[in-house]
């Protein structure tokens, strides 16, 4: 396996040649899916939570030298 630019939790293998990318990608996919639930509620603090989404979350998933866990919301 191809050494990954990312930080990643010890032990941490997988097949893909960047597992922590594809792991951050399905991530933010997931919060995406998430919001789109929630948009359909009309939940309080939906503005909060699209905001972490499109910033923090956003620039979590692209920066090679972050923490392997996301940002807190």
């Amino acid at each position: 396996m191809a050494d990954s630019e990312f930080k990643r939790p010890f032990g941490f293998e997988g097949v893909q040649t960047d597992p922590e990318e594809s792991y951050r990608a399905g991530y933010q996919h997931g919060t995406r899916e998430m919001l789109r639930f929630l948009e359909t509620s009309n939940t309080p603090g939906l503005e909060r939570v699209k905001a972490w989404i499109n910033s923090d979350l956003a620039t979590w998933r692209h920066d090679t030298q972050a923490e392997p866990n996301p940002p807190k919301l």
